[in-house]
């Protein structure tokens, strides 16, 4: 198994930062690599819930918050890999209050990759690297969704309602 963790201090209190991330079904808002998201089963949020995620390449996901902390946390596991090479993986995403104008934001991915020794030094050589690059624009994709209110494009940037 591998473990990847990313933070980031966000200018923003944490009741905010925490309204963006419940909206499960909205990660397309501040998720750059995500070109649609949709609750497909269970509540909207909490655990239970379940949405299914579309990449701006093609591939899909289907994941499921396993625990739920209201204001805090949840735990994410994908119940669906679609083509991607893994076997399992849960992601922790954690929200901490530091003052009353900002916070931070942890994203903690455990993941086992397919096809046995090649996928473990595949993990570590190439799939720690493309989650950590991923974690780090789903930040920057976060600071810029609550900066403007608006959704990200592909390139992280918001893209002004039409």
């Amino acid at each position: 198994m591998h473990t990847v963790r990313r933070s980031r201090v966000l200018h923003a209190p944490k009741d905010r930062v925490w309204e963006v991330i419940d909206d499960f079904g909205g990660v397309w808002k501040y998720n750059p690599g995500v070109e649609s998201s949709r609750i497909v089963s269970g509540p909207e949020t909490g655990q239970g819930a379940c949405r299914e995620c579309v990449f701006s390449d093609g591939g899909r996901i289907e994941e499921t918050i396993l625990d739920y902390d209201p204001g805090t946390a949840y735990t994410v596991a994908f119940t669906d890999v679609g083509s991607y090479p893994l076997v399992s993986n849960t992601v922790d995403v954690t929200v901490d209050a530091l003052d009353e104008t900002h916070s931070d934001v942890t994203i903690t991915a455990r993941f086992t990759p397919k096809y046995g020794p090649l996928g473990w030094l595949l993990g570590r050589v190439v799939m720690e690297r493309q989650f950590e690059k991923r974690f780090d624009a789903v930040l920057e994709g976060l600071v810029a969704h609550l900066r403007t209110g608006e959704p990200v494009g592909e390139d992280g940037e918001p893209v002004a309602s039409a």
